[in-house]
């Protein structure tokens, strides 16, 4: 469980790192680090992610990652691209289980699915394509396979927000994550970015409404 809401969180921060040459609404600075409080459904600090813009080339980015615990020791790291392409920026299937595939070194797997796309403007009302990842691995006496679906994308509205790393403008993004995991379960996401900035906040709630998870800009370094 915990692996896949890494997956969610990675295709939650795509906004921060998206491309200045196709959109004027995320920064894109070679070597801008944004670094990201993860934290439980008690509001305690779990994880630190550090993301950081490593090469800007026409309509690739190259993303670094770093997962650390509370105490900033490193757990895991890897990098992915963006690309940028007819006014909105994706991310693929690939690049967003590039956190989950570290694990799975020397064992066979495919991953399939959906682009995850972000326009590079946004209005109130609008709604955004859903997206789905699937992960098979051989793990040799059997198979794992698991699904991340993102439905009923739309941008809900538009507020303030306050974090550590200061006071934004945000639009706020609304979807759907169903996991497949043997089991199905539901939970419902909630995004707030911010125009120069890209991802400010975010929650992650069960059904019936009990927090899962939090991320919070910490710092932009």
């Amino acid at each position: 469980m915990k692996t896949f809401l890494i997956a969610i969180a990675i295709s939650a921060m795509m906004p921060v790192v998206a491309q200045n040459s196709c959109s004027q609404f995320y920064p894109t600075e070679e070597g801008k680090t944004h670094i990201i409080h993860q934290l439980d459904k008690r509001e305690r600090l779990s994880t630190i992610v550090e993301y950081t813009v490593t090469e800007a080339n026409n309509n690739e980015l190259t993303i670094a990652m770093k997962l650390k615990d509370k105490r900033e020791k490193l757990i895991t790291e890897s990098s992915f691209k963006a690309l940028c392409d007819g006014g909105t920026t994706r991310l693929d299937p690939e690049s967003i289980m590039s956190a989950q595939i570290q694990q799975y070194d020397g064992m066979e797997y495919s991953i399939t699915g959906d682009d995850i796309f972000f326009p590079n403007t946004m209005s109130v009302g609008e709604t955004l394509p859903d997206a789905s990842v699937t992960m098979k691995v051989d793990a040799g006496m059997m198979n794992i396979t698991s699904t991340v679906a993102m439905t009923d994308r739309k941008v809900a509205r538009k507020e303030s927000v306050t974090t550590p790393a200061g006071t934004f403008d945000c639009y706020v993004i609304t979807y759907t994550n169903t996991l497949r995991m043997g089991m199905s379960r539901t939970m419902h996401t909630t995004q707030w970015i911010a125009q120069g900035v890209g991802m400010v906040k975010e929650e992650t709630r069960k059904s019936n409404g009990n927090l899962i998870t939090k991320s919070v800009l910490q710092a932009i370094n």
